[in-house]
Parts: structure tokens; sequence; C-alpha cells
């Protein structure tokens, strides 16, 4: 009886969530009507109006960028998207939103006639409050614009940059222009949860955890009120944990309140996500009629003696940067196309990346937590000039940016630290400011994660001491080398023997007079200069895949040909190389006859290492779980290859099933 009533409760417990949502989201992306507005005349000529023809305008499916689509090839400047949608009346006591997760770059939107708010900033989800003019049928407009000066974020440098004045001009990748990422109508009560931000904080020594809740609850209600904030926890089996208390607020008539919960897990309930074995937990709350759902996972990241531990182990780690951009797609990241990359990073052993020079999309993120990468994510200051670093405006710009990226971002496990920019003057007063300004601003908003930013300033010969540069304001040193690599990375350590270094970008551009040999020749000196170093505890590769481009230089199709897969992501002989290098282990034949094959596997020691648990390695239709192995460890084993053709080789298979090596004998 008693297992009947818990599969019941279950049961509601699962239809009432899962019907709320579907009751009180409306999804919005599919089917809208689209215009250029080149000449900036579509406010004047009442295109915002309610009652503007839209029969005769091209169709389009959101999310889209109007950049690849063939119709507006690569357009720059004023668009128009336009949306008709039926909806029932909101509810006494409700409030309803739209929600963009992501329009690049500047957008006005106006429902039903009437303009309902404005947003900057092309990688960052936002909302607005439509309570007021929501009907039963509703036209929506929104006005895109993708162009871009010295006062956006991307955008061009200021006069006081070191580029010439054709390269200050642009930045390196495309601005490609729309509403790339989904729409969606939120219904809430007057009384709703803003935010959940999930902590946990594992006793590695006794195998339990606390798990810290903060709700973020808005009443925007004319009157006080109580509401209880309940929450359930899950674990991957389904089984609810009992960790905490429903939790009474009071809260004022149109204020906003943090409320802090605590639970503690037992070390029978406690399993860490990791790398290999990302085990997640689901996390519901609840304040009355409203919920929030987030998956969440226990770790803890931590810098001791120049080195990374995940949940108290050291690791070192490949990783590679993809800057957002597919033939057709663009900027858009449907789930095939992300799946894809993912897949090929991850099993060419790319697992701790500083993945982009602006915020990655939620899916991104949400695939990391599932199947196991650490990301650094970065908010948008690529190269900002030194008078741009200093101005008031951009820095809220930043901010702003900053702000969005992190309240969405914080319960994944995969994000382990934040990046404050790319290349800029971290050695001149505007950018040792933003530096340590940025990192106070960030840490309040988040202090759970590190802080770095990515520098090409640190190693140079004018930085006679620590103090010179702006990488003493963060918790390890995020470097972009690409020429005498055991020279400054030496270099970096001498400055701050204390803090670990990051490779946040290493490579070579393949150009007509720099073939794949001479790109794996280049490659292959600069990961020996990392592997002795334990202090480096990551490297990454600049690029994944290659990308399309306005900045000086790049090739004649207008890619920028860093990557190791092309842009429909076909392997080079450089991604297979660094497949090989970034195993977290080697291989050796030790004898192949009369049937059996026997090898050597061992554990790296050096770079990438962590310790390997629940690997196998396969030969033909056999395959032998590996015992777990500690870097510098190594197994012998045998394998029966007599079923073996003419194909001859070993793989080494990474939980998940993720092949990371594959090596002939």
């Amino acid at each position: 009886m008693i297992s009947k009533l818990r599969f019941l409760f279950v049961l509601l417990f699962a239809f009432s969530s899962e019907g709320y949502a579907q009751l009180n989201a409306q999804s919005l992306s599919g089917g809208w009507s689209f215009a250029l507005d080149p000449l900036k005349i579509g406010v004047s000529e009442g295109w915002t109006d309610s009652a503007f023809p839209d029969s005769k305008l091209d169709k389009v499916i959101v999310p889209h960028s109007f950049s690849v689509d063939k119709r507006y090839f690569f357009y720059t400047g004023t668009a128009w998207y336009f949306k008709k949608f039926d909806t029932k009346p909101v509810r006494s006591g409700n409030k309803a939103f739209i929600k963009f997760d992501a329009v690049f770059y500047k957008c006005e939107v106006w429902l039903n006639g009437k303009k309902v708010g404005s947003h900057e900033g092309g990688y960052t989800p936002f909302e607005l409050d439509v309570t007021s003019v929501l009907k039963e049928k509703n036209v929506l407009s929104v006005m895109v614009d993708n162009s871009w000066d010295r006062t956006t974020i991307p955008g061009a440098r200021a006069v006081d940059s070191n580029y010439n004045a054709s390269a200050a001009q642009v930045y390196p990748w495309m601005n490609y222009g729309g509403i790339t990422k989904p729409v969606e109508l939120k219904i809430r009560p007057e009384v709703y949860l803003s935010h959940v931000k999930i902590h946990t904080d594992p006793d590695l020594k006794k195998g339990t955890a606390n798990i810290g809740v903060t709700g973020f609850i808005k009443n925007t209600s004319a009157s006080a009120t109580t509401v209880t904030l309940t929450i359930h926890v899950q674990d991957e089996s389904g089984k609810f944990l009992s960790l905490f208390k429903p939790f009474k607020i009071s809260i004022r008539a149109n204020a906003s309140k943090e409320v802090v919960v605590n639970g503690n897990m037992n070390a029978g309930q406690v399993k860490l996500w990791n790398q290999d074995h990302p085990y997640l937990y689901t996390l519901k709350a609840f304040t009355g009629k409203d919920t929030l759902s987030h998956n969440f996972g226990i770790r803890k990241i931590e810098i001791k003696n120049a080195k990374f531990l995940l949940n108290g182990e050291p690791i070192r780690m490949a990783g590679g940067n993809r800057p957002a951009d597919y033939p057709g797609y663009g900027s858009i990241d449907p789930d095939s196309i992300l799946k894809k990359d993912l897949v090929l990073m991850k099993s060419a052993g790319m697992e701790l990346s500083r993945i982009g020079h602006h915020a990655v999309s939620n899916d991104l993120l949400d695939w990391a937590d599932k199947h196991g990468m650490l990301i650094i994510t970065e908010a948008g200051n690529w190269q900002l000039a030194s008078s741009q670093m200093a101005d008031t405006m951009m820095r809220r710009k930043f901010q702003s940016q900053m702000r969005e990226m992190v309240e969405r971002d914080w319960n994944h496990p995969s994000v382990i630290a934040y990046s404050l920019g790319n290349e800029f003057y971290s050695h001149k007063p505007e950018g040792q400011a933003w530096v340590r300004d940025m990192s106070k601003f960030t840490k309040e908003l988040d202090a759970t994660r590190l802080i770095t930013f990515a520098t090409n300033i640190v190693f140079r010969d004018y930085i006679k001491k620590s103090e010179d540069e702006a990488s003493q304001y963060v918790d390890f040193i995020s470097a972009n080398v690409y020429a005498n690599h055991d020279k400054w990375v030496s270099r970096i350590h001498e400055l701050y023997p204390s803090k670990p270094v990051y490779i946040s970008e290493f490579g070579m551009m393949s150009t007509p007079n720099k073939t794949e040999k001479d790109r794996i020749d280049h490659l292959k000196k600069a990961i020996a200069a990392f592997r002795n170093k334990d202090y480096v505890v990551g490297a990454s590769i600049w690029a994944f895949n290659d990308y399309l481009s306005r900045f000086p230089l790049s090739n004649a199709d207008g890619y920028r040909s860093w990557g190791v897969v092309t842009p429909e992501r076909e392997p080079r002989d450089s991604y297979r190389f660094l497949q090989e290098e970034f195993s977290p282990a080697l291989i050796t034949v030790l004898s192949a006859k009369a049937g059996k094959l026997t090898i050597n596997i061992k554990a790296r020691a050096d770079f990438p290492s962590y310790i390997l648990k629940g690997y196998q390695v396969k030969a033909g239709d056999e395959s032998v779980q590996l015992k777990t192995l500690k870097p510098g460890e190594s197994q012998e084993l045998s394998l029966d290859i007599s079923s073996l053709d003419k194909v001859r080789q070993i793989e080494l298979i990474k939980p998940g099933g993720f092949v990371v090596l594959r090596q002939a004998f």
C-alpha cells in the first residue's frame, strides 16, 4: 500500500509540474513574417501597428538569422519580425512575459502596437512584461539591428587600440543578426520565483554534501503577502530526497526578496559530478502555483599549489574554442549541429574549454552537464581599447551582459569559471581597473566560480613584476600563446608561481603557405612545452572549427581556417593528431600473434592527466573493462583477435561511449 501511495505521489508530482509548464508557457518560435528595413523607416511608416499587413512579407522560421538566409545574405542593418498568435486571457492575479533566449544585437519590441521594451546584447536571454497589453489575438513586432560601432559589445575598437584603421573597425566573427534562439510566452502568478541559484559544497572526506538554494522571489502585486517556498530534489533514478522543509516568506508589496535555505545529503545520497561520470540531480522549487526546475551536479573545484583539483583530485585537460558558426545556420546552433560538434570535441579529449568569446547557448551547457565537459564562459570584452574600458556606458553594457550570462548559467555544473574578456590592454591602468572591478562585480553575482580572463600581455618583456599586469586580480591565468611556448609559459609561472596557467588559445591558421604537416609540427612543439609543466592545467586549441569573418587576412572564401575540422565538420589530419595527443592514456602493443593481442594501457602522468575510471578497450568484437588507473599507473591485458579481418585497430572508450583513441596494430 505504501509503495502504491508513493507511486501515486510521484505520478501526481510529475504531472502537476509538467502540466503547469504546458499551461503557462507557450512557444512563439516557428513561423514569423519578416522584412528588411535598410532605410530605418519602419517605425515612422507604422510597422509597429497591430493592423500592419504582413501577408506580402517573406516567411521565416524562428530561430532565424537573416545573415545566413540566402535572400538577405550577410545583410547588416535593421530588420523586422512579425508574429500573430492567439492565447487565453490572463487571469486576475497572474502576469504575462515574453522571453527571448537571444536576439542579435539590439532590438525593440511592440505587442499590439504598444512598445513593451528593448534590449542590447546578442547572446543572452531577456524577458518583457506584457501583462497590460496581451489580448486573446496578438501581433508581436520586433525590430532587430545587427550593426556595430565603437559602443557595441562586440564591436569596433576605439582609436587608441593597437590595430590599424581597417582591422580596428571589425571583429573577427560574423554579426549573425536575427532572433537566433527560441521565444516563448510565460504566464506566472503575481508572486513568483525569478531565479533559483543552487550551490553544492561536498565534504570529500565524509562523503556528504550541503546543498544551498537561493530563491529570488518577486511580489508584483499591490499587497504584502506570505508565500511558502517548497523544494524537491530527485536523483537520476527518480528517487525523492528529503532535504528541505517548507519555508515561509513574508514579502512587501512590489518588492523582491532573496531567501537562502540549506539541506544536507548523507553519504549514501551523494554521487559526485565529473567529466567521466556526470551525475545529475533535479531540483524543483515551488512558491504556490509557480515552479522552477533545474538540473545540478555536486562537485568541488579548487586551486592548490598552482593546480586544479576536481573533487580533490588534480586534473590537467585539453580543450577547444568553438566559434558558433555553421554553414546555413550561422550562430543558431540547432540540436543536430550542436551534438555533432560536442561529440567530436569530447571524442578528441577537448574537455576543459574556454569555449568562445561570448555567452554560449544554454543547450550547449546542458549537453556539457549531461556528458561531462568543463566550461569557462566569457562575456564580451574582445580587445576593447583602454578608453572603452574606462567608459561608464561600456562598463554598464558589459555588466548587463555578464549578469544575464551568470544568472542563466550558475546552476550548470559544467561551468567552472567566468572570463572577463579576451586580449585587451591588461597592463594599462584602464585594463587593470577593468579586471579588478569586473572580478568584484562577478564574484558578487556568483562567488562559487573561479575568475579569469584571456591575456596575450602577461608574458611580454615589459611585464617586470606581477603588479604590472591585471592577472594579479584573478584566480588563475588564462593565456593565449601562439609562439615561444616554452619561454612565455615559463615567464608566466615566474610572475605568478602560486596560480595555475591555462592556455586559452594556441594553434596555427591554415594558409596556402602552411600545410597540415606544418600545423601538426607547430602543435607538437607547443604541446611538448605545455606537457612538462605541471602548473599548466589545460590547453585549448584555437580553433575547433573554421568560421566566417570580415577580419583582415581571412581566406578568399571568407573563412578563417584555424579549425581542426572544416566548416562542415570533416576532421582534418590535425584533428586526428590532437585526438592522440589529448588522449588520457597511452597504448603499447606488446604482442599480436596466434589470435591474441597483448597490450599495456598507461594513464598519462603528464598532460592530459586525471583518474581513469570506467574505461574500456576494444578490438574487434571483444572489449575489456579497465581497472581504475591513477595518472602514471598501467594495466596489461590480452584480447582475443582471432575474429578480426584486415582492420586491426584498438579503441580506448570513455564512459558514455566516446572513442578517444584509435590505434592500429
